[in-house]
């Protein structure tokens, strides 16, 4: 290793100890400045008490995946309003994840919408909350769904490193006495925003760099952190093996099963529709191909040459995570 090589190994593994030391009070702080800066806002008609809003967050806290943490944002949104859905931005386009408080919540996931005209464009490119007429946002959308009794509906982005990484489309559903808080909705998004920002720093022992991989902007905006070669000690550590490995190895080890979890998180993330047709015509490598192997050729390029090379992490975890522990599900294509 050269001499530059372990001054930055050096540099990254005191960041990163630093970083670990300093979490525990960094959430508390999170939790308090959202609360404070709630309190400063003037409150809206019929606004939820705090308490609300401190649930709402703690259960994102404690999500441990981006999936997961989008699933707790709109969970906690819904308590503010009438109706909630959650839509990811990819290559232009709003792409319908899940809803609360529709008729057919998993109708949501049917819609592909543009994201350059209407109420989407105008909160991606201010990324600030818009509100307007429920039409602007999609004509298609509200006629399939059905308006809102008041005609309106609030869309707010979800920015994460000066990107928006997805919408909240909300607003008073059917009923008249419903109204949508914006206060809490946008302290809500601005949270999660900044606990997918740290969920993304506590995984940046190992990450594809944004342009090589279709990872969560929250995923490929971190630099890695790489961990400094510690004493040639055996130490016993988890594998899917039987034999003690040292300590650097266990690493890798560790780091290649976090990195396979979070490739196929994503590839669930954007793909549920194709995920669930897979799994019901037991074909899901066919229809998953190009996701899956782009992000194997990132899995292989951050461990093929590390002591995690012995297992196949990235493969195990399609199994387990998409196919459910079957493999068949994958179909007959499916590479082993």
């Amino acid at each position: 290793m050269s001499r530059s090589d372990k001054v930055q190994a050096i540099i990254e593994e005191a960041v990163s100890e630093v970083f670990e030391a300093a979490l525990p009070n960094l959430r508390a702080q999170i939790i308090s400045r959202a609360v404070e800066e709630l309190q400063t806002l003037e409150p809206s008609p019929g606004s939820l008490p705090t308490d609300v809003l401190n649930l709402a967050t703690a259960s994102i806290q404690e999500s441990a995946s981006q999936a997961e943490i989008l699933r707790h944002l709109l969970e906690g949104a819904a308590r503010f309003c009438g109706r909630a859905a959650l839509f990811v931005l990819k290559t232009g386009s709003m792409i319908g994840w899940q809803g609360i408080g529709f008729e057919n919540n998993d109708e949501i996931k049917s819609f592909n919408l543009s994201a350059s005209a209407g109420l989407g464009e105008r909160a991606i490119q201010g990324r600030m909350p818009v509100t307007g007429p429920a039409e602007e946002f999609d004509s298609g959308f509200v006629s399939t769904l059905s308006a809102p009794v008041d005609g309106q509906c609030v869309v707010l982005p979800l920015v994460v490193k000066e990107k928006v990484a997805a919408l909240i489309y909300t607003d008073t559903g059917k009923l008249p006495d419903n109204t949508v808080d914006l206060s809490a909705l946008t302290l809500l998004c601005r949270f999660t925003a900044l606990w997918l920002e740290l969920i993304a720093l506590r995984k940046a022992g190992v990450t594809a760099p944004a342009e090589e991989s279709h990872a969560h902007p929250a995923a490929a905006a971190a630099a890695p952190i790489v961990p400094l070669a510690p004493p040639a000690v055996p130490v016993a550590v988890e594998t899917d093996g039987t034999a003690a490995v040292s300590t650097e190895e266990g690493d890798f080890h560790k780091k290649a099963r976090r990195f396979a979890k979070l490739l196929v998180d994503e590839i669930k993330l954007y793909n549920q529709g194709k995920v669930t047709e897979g799994k019901q015509n037991r074909d899901l490598y066919d229809r998953l191909r190009e996701d899956i192997e782009k992000s194997r050729a990132a899995y292989d390029k951050k461990f093929s040459g590390t002591p995690a090379s012995s297992v196949n992490y990235f493969t195990q975890e399609l199994i387990r995570a998409l196919a459910d522990n079957d493999v068949t599900l994958m179909g007959g294509n499916f590479p082993r």
